[in-house]
């Protein structure tokens, strides 16, 4: 678990603002290296056409959990014909960091993710 916080604690800062039009993302990139070209070290997301994130901490662990949000919402549309809504996804996703903590055959996820969404009941 320790690694996992250390990961997170020496990353860029991510932010999220709700606004009543949408919701704007946002995340620092660290130079860490002069060789570092732009674009480079990704850390924002498209979810699904309603849904996207930022990550910090590790960038491969953020992927993976960005990858299982896209399976997760692809499932959920196939199953029942609509979007998924916000709470369902946050559910969905915070099992799967629950999961990957709690027992002892995976590694804990290093990265935190803010996640922003859409949906027709709740709005943004």
């Amino acid at each position: 678990m320790e690694y996992a916080e250390k990961a997170v604690e020496n990353s860029s800062t991510i932010v999220g603002v709700a606004c009543k039009d949408g919701i704007v993302l946002g995340t620092e990139k660290l130079v860490l290296n002069k060789m570092m070209t732009p674009g480079t070290d990704k850390r924002l997301y498209s979810i699904s056409l309603n849904a996207g994130g930022v990550i910090n901490g590790n960038t491969p662990d953020g992927r993976s959990v960005v990858q299982r949000a896209r399976e997760e919402t692809a499932q959920y549309q196939n199953m029942y014909g609509i979007r998924m809504p916000g709470n369902v996804l946050a559910d969905r996703v915070s099992l799967n960091f629950q999961m990957k903590t709690l027992y002892s055959s995976y590694r804990p996820i290093g990265t935190s993710v803010i996640m922003a969404i859409h949906d027709n009941i709740k709005g943004f």
